[in-house]
């Protein structure tokens, strides 16, 4: 990958097919653009093991890139971000409690709703595959 050019602080985005390569240039860009030392860096990565991967690539030390502690960095999957900024633009606008805390496709309350449509729809043709697979659970596991 290429070296960064100086460039102002802000927005940010880096893309690429190798990850080693990415967390080069982020180094690299947090060595020559630092934050103030109590800001928040935020990271958009797509699955929680390159979030894992991510922090303790950034804390390495010995076996080199990294700074050895990992601190001040958030890392958020794109869903939830794009929730949490669409709250913070709607309740700058609205005031706050316009939008409620957790989106209504977070997987948590997406469970329920499914738990809630599933016995209806298993009677439906459409999802004869999905009720063959569910009869057999007599302890209700799958």
């Amino acid at each position: 990958m290429s070296e960064l050019r100086n460039t102002a602080q802000g927005l940010i985005v880096l893309q690429g097919n190798r990850m080693e390569d990415l967390r080069d240039l982020t180094l690299q860009w947090l060595g020559r653009q630092p934050l103030h030392p109590l800001a928040r860096t935020l990271f958009l990565v797509q699955s929680n093991g390159i979030a894992q991967w991510l922090k303790t690539s950034l804390a390495e030390r010995g076996g080199e890139p990294g700074y050895g502690v990992c601190l001040g960095t958030d890392v958020a999957l794109p869903a939830r971000f794009q929730w949490q900024a669409y709250r913070s633009v709607i309740e700058a606008v609205e005031g706050p409690g316009r939008v409620p805390t957790t989106s209504p496709y977070d997987k948590s309350r997406l469970r329920w709703r499914l738990m809630r449509l599933l016995p209806e729809a298993l009677d439906n043709p459409l999802f004869a595959p999905l009720a063959r697979y569910l009869r057999d659970d007599d302890e209700q596991r799958k």
